[in-house]
Parts: structure tokens; sequence; C-alpha cells
């Protein structure tokens, strides 16, 4: 029997986060020690001498993690939301959210929270008010004299970055629909890089998330038959998003994010648009130095321009020529504004500065991953026949430079590992490090998905020329722009519906019991992040997706890590409860370095329902990928320390390492063990087939 929620409040999956953390001890790693919330402060809580308002230490920090996440989930709520209104502003909201016949779900995380599959525009109103109000209460929880248990602070934080799930994936099907993106498959492949720019025209950059502008700009420019007098080009989302809905318009993609000082130095851009989110703080005074013109667009960036928006579009193109910047809320004037400078040329040139050399290719983003190709895969990822999933997204940093090197050579703070200094495993090489990350998993039989600046990241190495762009073991798909990590989590949803049968309508325990117990799949988030990636992380890891943090990610509010207290699973077959060690090993989790994040990658995809053959293939990786990292309390080429927990039997043992194996696995008084058919839910339990327990606590 089934226990359905749909628009589920605060409290309703609080029964579930509470049976996660019986399994992940949660950490947090902020480093606030000081707390001047209220008048009262500042103090310092500790555990054994709390605040001034009598918080515990670790209430405290947890209400930090709870705060992140809220921020997080509303820059992607708030973008949702601006979205919605201008495409329903635009083209009515009766226009039908249309993603292809590439899939009978078309918004499984939309059906799994709220219990519906929305078929028009005016359909996401109701969804995206229900995220604001949810976030309203959420925060409402960080304000003095309100929430102060660790638990129920961790709980909101898990609510919060399903809601961020939620939203991401609101966005990303409002564009696909509203803007013509590829639904579920892409042959465009598009050259990218400073070197594609042709300097010779008037070039417009925009850096941002929300794809409005980028597109009004393109569709004004083929109206008004000017086109190839421009060069349009974007940074970070704005980019990946640009191109997608302009696979035919001509959109150039600069790079990610962390290039945008870098371009606006050049002077290359006549006008800089901005939008919202993942924009430098002195963006403005920069483009302003290179003699660019700067204009915002979102009242989330305004960024201290004078707003011209009332003005008549004369007036707002003189007043950008002489002042240089400018903010313009309506995005149909920013666009009109942007071709009137441009055709008038009596702005000037941002200065036409030097340009990099190299172009590199990437397949134009895709979007969700369609039913057919779910179905080809998800028996053999269930029983562990392709080793995993693969989803690598965040926001890479430049390598090499002393920024970088002062930024990312520092010490990690967990106290078995203090002293360890973290030295970049992959520094200097020409392709970043999530290519080497993606082809690493692909060489051993990995489904890998990117997206946002990851894929643009991966790219530069050629990864996307190596396979082709289907979801299936060996291959990697780039999903579109960071929001498109929601088609990640909804191929694990599909995945179940497919392997289990069971509903998703509002089925949110029931599938997350399936996911985190059977599909093989983890995030890698790399980078310098944002609150948005901590929002999205958490919310994976509610639905069993365990995501592994780079090393700026150590600093993110929690960590949910094994913990001691329950680690049994109860076989759906029987109804015992099965003593096991805790799979995956842990849901939020920092490494420090490229080579400790393949390998934990590796591990994280184990299940306890792989088969033999299944567990061997991840045994083998997990063993060879951590043989090959840099030396680590002991000596290279040593086997993983835990490595007796993932042998249940002796037809685990991959071939040809049984001398190595064998001899740990006496030292530690290794016993066979059994392969349950794993659950944390005891209404799963089935009584006959075809039939269910009726619903109990846990």
């Amino acid at each position: 029997m089934e226990v359905r929620t749909t628009f589920p409040d605060i409290l309703n999956l609080k029964d579930w986060d509470l049976i996660l953390l019986k399994r992940y001890a949660p950490v947090f790693k902020k480093p606030v020690k000081t707390c001047s919330l209220c008048s009262l402060g500042p103090c310092r809580p500790l555990n054994e001498n709390p605040g001034k308002c009598g918080i515990s230490e670790d209430s405290f920090r947890a209400r930090y993690a709870l705060l992140d996440a809220v921020i997080g989930a509303s820059a992607h709520t708030s973008n949702a939301r601006r979205l919605l209104t201008d495409m329903i502003n635009k083209y009515g909201g009766t226009r039908g959210i249309n993603m292809g016949d590439v899939s009978a779900i078309n918004t499984p995380l939309t059906t799994l929270i709220c219990g519906i599959e929305p078929a028009v525009l005016s359909d996401m109103e109701d969804i995206i008010s229900y995220i604001e109000r949810q976030l309203t209460h959420l925060l409402s929880s960080v304000s003095f004299g309100s929430e102060a248990d660790k638990d129920d602070f961790v709980s909101k934080t898990l609510h919060a970055g399903m809601l961020d799930n939620l939203a991401a994936e609101v966005t990303d099907i409002i564009q696909i629909s509203s803007m013509n993106m590829p639904k579920g498959s892409s042959a465009d492949i598009i050259n990218f890089g400073i070197a594609e720019v042709d300097t010779s025209k008037f070039v417009v950059l925009i850096i941002g998330h929300n794809s409005v502008v980028s597109h009004n700009i393109l569709h004004m420019l083929e109206e008004k038959k000017t086109a190839n007098s421009f060069e349009i080009c974007g940074l970070c989302c704005s980019a990946i998003d640009g191109s997608r809905h302009s696979h035919g318009h001509g959109f150039k993609i600069i790079g990610s994010q962390s290039m945008q000082l870098e371009f606006i130095k050049t002077g290359i851009a006549d006008v800089v648009v901005l939008d919202t989110q993942c924009i430098r703080a002195d963006i403005v005074e920069e483009a302003v130095k290179s003699g660019s013109i700067i204009i915002a667009t979102a009242e989330e960036t305004v960024m201290g321009l004078d707003d011209i928006s009332g003005f008549p579009l004369e007036s707002i193109t003189r007043t950008l020529i002489e002042t240089r910047s400018g903010f313009i809320g309506d995005k149909n004037k920013a666009a009109e504004a942007v071709i009137k400078i441009g055709a008038s040329r009596s702005a000037g040139s941002g200065g036409k500065g030097q340009k990099g050399q190299e172009t590199w290719q990437m397949p134009v983003g895709r979007g969700a991953i369609r039913d057919g190709e779910i179905r080809s895969v998800a028996p053999s990822v269930i029983m562990g026949e392709i080793p995993g999933i693969v989803g690598i997204f965040g926001c890479p940093e430049e390598e090499g430079g002393q920024r970088a090197k002062n930024e990312l050579e520092t010490r990690d703070l967990r106290p078995e590992t203090r002293g360890f200094v973290f030295q970049p495993g992959v520094r200097g090489l020409k392709s970043g490090i999530t290519h080497n990350m993606a082809d690493e998993f692909l060489k051993r039989g990995y489904i890998v998905s990117t997206g946002g600046c990851a894929s643009i990241d991966a790219a530069r190495g050629g990864i996307f020329k190596k396979t082709s762009d289907i979801f299936d073991g060996g291959n990697i798909t780039n999903l579109g722009s960071c929001v498109s990590i929601s088609h990640l989590i909804g191929a694990c949803i599909k995945i179940t519906k497919i392997m289990s049968h069971r509903e998703i309508n509002g089925n949110y325990e029931e599938i997350a019991d399936y996911i985190i117990n059977k599909v093989g799949a983890v995030i890698i988030l790399w980078g310098a992040f944002t609150q948005k990636a901590f929002a999205t992380a958490v919310g994976a890891a509610r639905l069993g997706i365990p995501v592994i943090f780079g090393p700026r990610g150590r600093y993110y509010g929690l960590h949910l890590v094994k913990s001691e207290q329950e680690t049994s699973v109860i076989d759906a077959r029987t109804g015992n409860e099965v003593k096991t060690h805790v799979l995956p090993e842990c849901l939020l989790y920092s490494v420090q370095n490229f080579e400790e994040a393949l390998y934990t990658a590796a591990k994280l995809t184990m299940r306890h329902n792989d088969t033999p053959s299944g567990r061997r293939t991840k045994l083998k990786n997990y063993i060879e990928l951590y043989k090959g990292a840099p030396v680590k309390r002991g000596a290279k080429d040593t086997l993983p320390e835990d490595i007796h927990f993932y042998v249940r039997t002796n037809y685990d043992i991959p071939e040809g390492m049984g001398d190595e194996i064998n001899p740990i696995l006496e030292q530690n008084n290794w016993q066979l063990s059994s392969i349950p058919d794993p659950t944390f839910l005891k209404r799963i339990v089935r009584l006959e087939k075809g039939a269910y327990s009726k619903p109990l606590q846990g």
C-alpha cells in the first residue's frame, strides 16, 4: 500500500528524513563560529556552553545550512518565476508544455512531488507558488526564537533542497516548451571559445542564467534582418541556453562563468548584458574600464545602475551611449536598446582587444532523457552490469595562476586528515578537471551526463567527440544548463518506475527508498560553488542520490556521512532485518582532489542488490582508481582499507585480485552475507506477489 503526499509541507516527509539521519550522521562544516543573528549577541555557541538564546553549537551550525539551502533554492525559484511571467506575457498561459514525444512522463520531479503533470504554462503557477510559500516558511524557521533542534534544521534543509530540484525542472521545462529547445536529443555540434567571436561585428555579451534576453535579441535581429551585423555571445548558463534556443541563430558560447573577468578585460564586447546569478561583483567596474556599455536587466542584479526602464527608447539609447551603463527591467526594451545602439554604431567599440586562438566543440544541450534510453539501461543499472550513472556538474575554476593556487592549495579540516595539503592532480593539463573525470568514467563503461559550466569545461578536452549522444554505458550526454541536473535526477525516478512498477504521483518516500537502495547513481559537483549548487545537492541526497563535493565543498554547511546508529536494511522478500554495511556510504561528502573524487564515486555506486557480476566490476573500478590516487595514509598501490565491507561472497571478488583481497578478508574476520532485496520501509515487504503490507511507521 502506497502512502501519497502531494505538495508536501515541511513536516510531511520528516519521517523519511529521520530514516536517513539514522544511517547518515550530519556534519556541519561551514567555518562560522560567531552568531550575530539577534541583538543578544554576538556570541559563540558551543554544545557545552550554548549561545545567549540557548542554542547549541550543532543547532547553530545546522541553521546556517538551512539558510544556505533556502538562499540557493530561492535563486532557482526566482528565475523560474521571472521566466514564467515573461513567457506567459509573450505567448499566453494556454501555451502547451511541449517536451516532444520522447517520454510518457515529461515532468518526473513535478509529478513525484506535486502529483500532477502540467499541460500548459499557466499550470506552472500553482507549482511555483507552492515553492515560494514553502521557502517563506523555511526562512521563517531561521529567525530568532523559531527552530532550535538540529535534526529539524537538517530535515528542513533537505526540504529546501527538494524545492530547489523542483524549481530547476520547472525552469527548464518552461524554456524548452516556450523557446523550441531540443527535446531529448540534439544532433547539433557547436564550436565555442573566444576565437569564435567575429570582432568585426557589434559584439553583445550576455552573462547570467535567464534565457529571455538572448532569446529576444536573437529574434528581433531576425525580424529586422540585421543579424549579420551582430555577434551575440554569452558566458555561463546564459551561453548554454542561448545555444539551445538558437541552434540555428548563430549564438556563440565563450566559456564558463570563471572566464568573466578574462573576457571582459579584452574589451571585445561592445555591450555587456547582465541578467541574474553567477555574476562577478566587480563586473560593472571592469566593463566600464574596458570601454563596454553595460546593461542590467534583472531586479535581483541592479548593480547600482540608474533605472532607465521608464525612458522612451530614444532616451534609453542616448543615455546608455553617454553614461555607458543603465538598468532596464523590461527585457523587450533592453533587447531593442541593444539593437538600436548596435545599428547606430555611434557607441564606439568596446576596444576590440586581442582574443584567444583555441576553439572547442560540444553538442547543444539536449534536455530530458528519453524513455527509450531509460528502458534500455534500467535493468543493467539496477543489476550493476552498467557500473553506474555519474553526473558531473558545478562551476569549475580556471586552473593555474596564483589566485587558483592560493584558493585550491588549502588544508583539509577533517580530524583524520589534518595536515594533508591538497595538490590538484591535473593542474596544468590543457583539458579541464571535469574532462579528465568524465574520460576516466567513460573508459570504464559508466553512463556520464554533464550540464552547465561543467559541460563547457569537459568539452575543452574534446570529450564529446568520443561518444554518441545517447544515455548509455560508455557515453556522455550534455543535458543543458545547470538546471538540467533535474533531468538526471528525473532519469533515476524513471528507472525506478520502470523497474519497480511503483506509481510516481506524490509517492516520494517509496521512490526515494528504491533509488537509494538500488539505483547506482552519483553526482559530482566540482569547483567553487554557489548556494544554488548546495541546495541542488541536498535535494538529490533526500531522494537517495549521493553527491560528492570538490575541495571547495568542504565549506558547505552540511555533510551526511555514514553513521553507526543504523546499519541494517529490511529484506523485502522476507521482512527480516539484514545487518550490512551502509550503502551508499555517504550522501553528502567532500573530497580533497581529483583522484579521490574518482574512487569515491566508484564506491558510491555500489548497492546491496548488485549481482555478483556487477559487484565485481564496481569493486575492480574502486580498487584500481584507489590505487592510482596520491599517497594517502600509506604506500601507493595498496588496497582500500574498507574493501571487506563490499565483498558479500567469493563471487564478488574481481578476477585476478583474490591473492590481494583474501588476506584482508581474513584479517577482518569476514563472513559470507546474503544479497537482500533492500528497503528502509516496512510497508514495502511483500506478503505475496503483487501485494504490499499495510503502511507502518518507518
